[in-house]
Parts: C-alpha cells; sequence; structure tokens
C-alpha cells in the first residue's frame, strides 16, 4: 500500500484491504537520503536468496561490431579511438568510441528505452532551451530517434553538450551510453561520441533569405540545428541533403 503516494490520496478514507502485505506510511532522510519506512503484516515473507538470471551478454568490441554494420559500415572506429567522419569549411564531424560512460552533457539526460527515444522530450528541451519552433523540429528530431533504432542500441541515453570555442566556432557534442545492443547487456561500458566544430557564419551565408546581421542566440540557435541535422547528413538517415538542412534554418527565423 502506498499511502504516501502523491499521485493519489494513499488510503485516506478507505479502509486497509485485509490481505496487505506492505504499508509505506512515513519517510524521511538518512544523510539525505530519501527514506521509506514500511510496515509488514507477514503475509509476504520475502525472499531469502537469489540466484542470478540468464540474461544474453555480449561483448563491447562485438556490439560496436553490430552498431557499425547496423548503420551501414559508414564508419570504422575501434575502441578508444578516434576518427574524422567529414571536415568542411563550416563543419568537422568526428567520432569516437570509448569502454567507458562518458560524462553527460549540459541538456537533461534523454533514454534510450526498448531502442527507442522519447522525441517529444527532446522537442521540448530544444524549443524551451534555444527558443527554436517545435513544428519546424520535429523532421530533426525524429531523423535521431531514426538514427538509434537503425543502430539498434536498445537501451542506454544520450545526452547534448553546446560550447563556444571562439567568435565564430562553437563545439557541439552527443553523447551515447549503451547498455544493450539487439537486447543483449553489454559485458562492459561503451561510449559514442559524436564532436561537431561548427563555423555557423560560412554556411549561413549560403542559406537564402537568412540575414547576416544575426543576434547571439540566433547563432546558437543555427549551431543546435545544424549538429541535429549535420549527425543525419553523415549518416544519410532520412533523405537527409545539405539542402533540406537550409530549408529547416530558413524556417526558424520566418
Amino acid at each position: 500500500m502506498a499511502d504516501m503516494s502523491y499521485g493519489w490520496s494513499g488510503n485516506l478514507g478507505f479502509k486497509m484491504p485485509k490481505n496487505w502485505a506492505f504499508d509505506q506510511f512515513v519517510e524521511y532522510p538518512i544523510g539525505g537520503t530519501p527514506i521509506d519506512q514500511v510496515a509488514a503484516s507477514g503475509k509476504d515473507s520475502g525472499a531469502k536468496y537469489f540466484s542470478p538470471g540468464t540474461e544474453n551478454i555480449i561483448s563491447v568490441s562485438d556490439a560496436l561490431d553490430n552498431i557499425r554494420k547496423n548503420l551501414g559500415n559508414k564508419f570504422a572506429v575501434d575502441l578508444n579511438k578516434t576518427i574524422t567522419i567529414s571536415n568542411g569549411p563550416a563543419l568537422k564531424v568526428t567520432l569516437t568510441a570509448t569502454d567507458s560512460f562518458s560524462e553527460v552533457g549540459s541538456s537533461p539526460v534523454f533514454t534510450i528505452s526498448n531502442g527507442k527515444l522519447n522525441s517529444a522530450n527532446i522537442t521540448n528541451w530544444l524549443a524551451n532551451t534555444y527558443g527554436l519552433k517545435p513544428e519546424k523540429l520535429g523532421i530533426v528530431v525524429n531523423g535521431a530517434g531514426t538514427l538509434v533504432e537503425s543502430s539498434k542500441i536498445t537501451a542506454g541515453n544520450i545526452s547534448v553538450k553546446v560550447s563556444a570555442n571562439s567568435n565564430d566556432e562553437y563545439k557541439l557534442s552527443f553523447i551515447c551510453n549503451v547498455i544493450k545492443e539487439e537486447d543483449k547487456l553489454l559485458d562492459n561500458e561503451l561510449s559514442l561520441i559524436i564532436d561537431m566544430t561548427i563555423k555557423p557564419l560560412p554556411f549561413i551565408e549560403t542559406v537564402p533569405d537568412v540575414k547576416l546581421s544575426l543576434s547571439a542566440e540566433q547563432v546558437k540557435q543555427i549551431v543546435v540545428v545544424m549538429g541535429v541535422a549535420a549527425i543525419l547528413v553523415v549518416f544519410s538517415i532520412a533523405g537527409f541533403s545539405i539542402a533540406s538542412l537550409g530549408g529547416i534554418i530558413s524556417g526558424l527565423f520566418v
């Protein structure tokens, strides 16, 4: 009986059922950690021992091989090495695979569950943090979800980090910590980090109907959308192209 639940009134005004086993009725902190105090009726005697399960296990190296194959062998990264995927005047993209989880970025941590990302959570964060239009983000965010599904990473998390290197250069990092690949639990930690060095002004000059007198906040908006979409261009997800990216960025300010 969750008598203290904030989602409903607990057992306020209701009798306890005769077959109750545990009753949570008070919470107090110990060393800053909330602890539930629970009464036991004795109907459930608990467990005296546990047996290890039969979880399907996959090695980190095999999981990385599978992810490469699932994405069409578009990259050849090995553990604890960095490769350059794309290097142009406005955008450089590198990929690093490490055998330890990376520190999360400045964004919330977005969970990958059953091979899917929660697109609504990412859209809301991008819209609220960077003042972007949710309706203009749909194709980009859905493309990111397609990338996760294509890789067959079935459990893990993703976070984003944005930083400015100089007045005309930004760094955008996507950090993916992998827990399960194709529903198999990894035997160790694996993190995939996509780092993008972005010079937005050379790209903006090629986009029609976007004025060059943009505020710093608008430039950061472009950096974020450009970074998300650039991953999709590099991996050819959802038919993305540089031209379609230009159209999305134009739409941000129309």
